[in-house]
């Protein structure tokens, strides 16, 4: 087409226009049919084009991730073809609203993340036709109904998925001087390679979907941002579900403010957890604890599924499972004192004070220093050092870092200590009774200026940290002694969390021990394994000096010999089993005496008649002669 052809059809493009705007009559023999459509139904509309909040255009963008993810290399693409000779566009990708999701500007052309391009707010155009008709579509100059968009070209191709349902477009943006053969056909190519990775993936998300049929567990598919693309019908058994409520809702949407707050928590976590949920249909407000495990399903283009199976929890676990919150998940028991004890941590965590915690050895310091941190919603790292397992020569370093050419050997470029790495987080100080009177002094300097400076350094750096010690002294006592430095002790122990040890806490060594069993078994890959009942019996009779940490660890190495599922006594180590037979000479005796007391006062009632006697306790009157000749003989 010559310059003057081209010249003449805008001017009868342009008078088409001017008399449609004016008296609303369609130049049939000048405008295509698809954009008189398009016209006709934006006569009138007024509404201004309008970009999207941040927050919604996040909301869509987590909502079209698999698009978006299988667009931009194809995106990126295009542009390199089309920067070759154009100077100035853009390639946007819409969702089927036709909002702006993901776009790349090249030369002067700006076009805004969360701009809306559907024909309410802007008018007739490529993409705006390519949404409402399903078709691609090119539109040039005075076809664009709004005079803003006279100077461009526009061209928009629709993206339809498995269902032939348009899920969104692919569109280019260009000014009308920058016009190119074959651009339509490369755009429309494109749009035809995202819906051929679209269908991949719609084919493996049916595969994994057609397992989970054949699956006796309940189970759920989930996308990255935990929208639920697909249930088994044991799930929807199970928890009374209707898939019309489930399936493109979050799953965090259907349970309660606790469970999906501790749900939400375990998307990214691999191990097992365990949980509460009450029925989804909505029936009853009665909860089961579940055992959920999660499988990552790697698709393609960096996009990932995850499989949650569910299953109903051990009965001991179940009992104490629903007082669990949040981060205090592991902690363990039904003991009232410990119970009470993690209620007060958990109050303590929606504070930034400092935290002391006593307790002996192995009671779960850590675990709860890291379970206040977790609970707190700090940013930052939960970064741990033990004060006692460092020589104090290299305690200064570790703690406050050093510099470049700080000492002998220093690393080259320096070293952040672990109060910098903490910065925003949690720092916890275990053994912190163990760290030398120097040391105090300096760490007492930082937590009142809340600035560190490293070793070699002379700059000093602000840190906002929060302090979780840690100590099996009575560190009070340390104070009197003046192993400890008082003004220390008063900074660390704003809350005071006192441990029990597991001897005083018995009521929960048969709950710790399946919980810690299970944990072993499922870390291990192995099948069920069980206790036996005498098993429990020796455990709960047991002082444990080294507390919880003592007890993971005979059941770890007990594990070993078990042998057909089953845990028994003489796979336990020598020390339990001795106590334990103590123990039960001691129960003998006792019962002994009891008994002994019954048989004479039955005899006494009776005047000694032994058939009355023997009915009474339920025994033969053999064997009823033969107790009272060992009473008579002892």
């Amino acid at each position: 087409m010559t310059n003057e052809q081209t010249s003449l059809l805008v001017q009868n493009m342009e008078q088409a226009w001017r008399l449609f705007v004016r008296e609303g009559v369609i130049a049939d023999n000048v405008v295509k049919p698809g954009i008189a459509r398009s016209w006709r139904r934006c006569y009138k509309q007024k509404k201004p084009g309008i970009t999207i909040s941040d927050r919604e255009l996040q909301q869509r963008q987590m909502k079209n991730r698999v698009l978006i993810d299988i667009s931009k290399p194809v995106i990126k693409d295009l542009v390199n073809i089309h920067n070759l000779n154009m100077q100035s566009f853009s390639v946007m990708l819409m969702d089927s609203d036709g909002v702006v999701n993901y776009r790349i500007n090249y030369g002067n052309n700006i076009v805004s993340l969360g701009h809306h391009c559907n024909e309410t707010h802007c008018g007739t155009s490529g993409p705006a036709l390519a949404l409402a008709d399903g078709v691609g579509t090119e539109v040039s100059g005075y076809e664009h109904i709004r005079p803003k968009a006279h100077k461009w070209h526009t061209i928009g191709v629709p993206i339809h998925d498995g269902s032939h349902r348009v899920v969104g477009a692919l569109a280019l943006l260009n000014t009308t001087g920058q016009c190119r053969p074959f651009t339509m056909q490369t755009v429309s190519l494109a749009a035809y390679l995202i819906e051929a990775r679209l269908l991949q993936q719609q084919f493996l998300m049916n595969v994994s979907s057609s397992i989970m049929d054949g699956m006796s567990q309940a189970a759920i598919l989930v996308n990255e941002d935990g929208t639920v693309i697909s249930a088994n019908k044991a799930f929807l058994h199970l928890f009374q579900a209707s898939p019309d409520n489930l399936i493109g809702n979050t799953l965090t949407n259907s349970l309660d403010s606790q469970a999906s707050y501790y749900f939400s928590t375990y998307l990214e976590q691999e191990s097992p957890f365990y949980l509460p949920i009450k029925n989804l249909g909505g029936r009853n407000d009665s909860k089961q604890i579940f055992r959920i495990d999660r499988r990552p399903i790697e698709l393609e283009y960096n996009n990932v599924l995850f499989m949650f199976t569910f299953e109903v929890a051990n009965r001991h676990l179940a009992k104490q499972m629903p007082e669990k919150k949040d981060a205090f998940a592991d902690l363990i028991g039904h003991n009232q004192d410990f119970l009470r004890v993690l209620d007060y941590a958990r109050k303590a965590a929606r504070l930034n004070s400092n935290v002391l915690i006593e307790g002996e050895s192995g009671t779960g310091k850590e675990m709860i220093a890291n379970a206040i941190h977790q609970e707190s919603g700090r940013k930052g790292r939960f970064i741990a050092i033990n004060c006692g397992a460092i020589p104090s020569e290299l305690l200064n370093s570790e703690l406050f870092g050093y510099e470049d050419g700080a000492f002998t050997g220093a690393r080259k470029g320096g070293n952040p200590g672990k109060i910098e790495l903490a910065h925003g987080g949690s720092l916890f100080l275990d053994e912190i009774g163990e760290m030398p009177l120097p040391m105090q002094v300096s760490l007492l300097r930082v937590l009142e200026d809340k600035t560190v400076t490293r070793i070699g350094g002379k700059d000093s750096r602000k840190y906002d940290v929060r302090i979780i010690a840690a100590t099996n002294r009575d560190l009070w006592q340390e104070v009197k002694r003046g192993n400890f430095r008082e003004d220390l002790f008063y900074r660390l122990n704003v809350v005071n969390i006192k441990l029990q040890p597991l001897r005083e806490r018995k009521d929960d060594i048969p709950l710790l021990a399946e919980y810690l069993l299970r944990k072993c078994c499922s870390q291990n890959n192995l099948g069920k394994v069980e206790f036996e009942q005498d098993v429990i019996d020796a455990l709960s009779d047991y002082d444990w000096p080294g507390n919880i940490r003592q007890l993971q660890n005979v059941i770890e190495s007990s594990l070993v010999l078990a042998t057909e599922g089953l845990i028994t006594t003489d796979m336990l180590p020598y020390y339990i089993i001795e106590r334990n037979s103590t123990v039960e000479k001691f129960r003998s005796a006792k019962l002994y005496e009891i008994e002994q007391a019954v048989i004479k006062e039955i005899l006494s009632r009776n005047n000694g008649n032994i058939s009355q006697s023997a009915r009474e306790l339920g025994i033969t009157r053999k064997t009823l002669y033969n107790k009272i000749k060992q009473i008579e003989g002892m």
